[in-house]
């Protein structure tokens, strides 16, 4: 499945988990949690499903500078799921 290709991506690292709650962040969100919430049927919709994968992106590009490692890595993981 999509979520289990996102994790495995070598640069998911900095996205399986929130390091630390953060005032420019409104809404985090990390791989973690998704996993959960689908594990614990959470999820009422494929929308609604894609509507946190993708808060992961926009968080990361909100985050981190346009030409840091982990905007890269956003955009490689974004990549994939759009491919989906």
């Amino acid at each position: 499945d999509i979520l289990h290709e996102l994790e495995n991506k070598s640069c998911a690292y900095p996205f399986k988990y929130i390091n630390k709650a953060d005032k420019v962040i409104k809404h985090p969100i990390d791989l973690f949690t998704i996993n959960l919430k689908l594990k614990n049927n959470q999820y009422k919709s494929l929308k609604e499903f894609e509507k946190d994968v993708r808060l992961i992106f926009r968080n990361c590009y909100t985050y981190n500078n346009v030409e840091s490692e982990i905007y890269h890595s956003g955009e490689v993981l974004e990549s994939v799921f759009n491919k989906k």
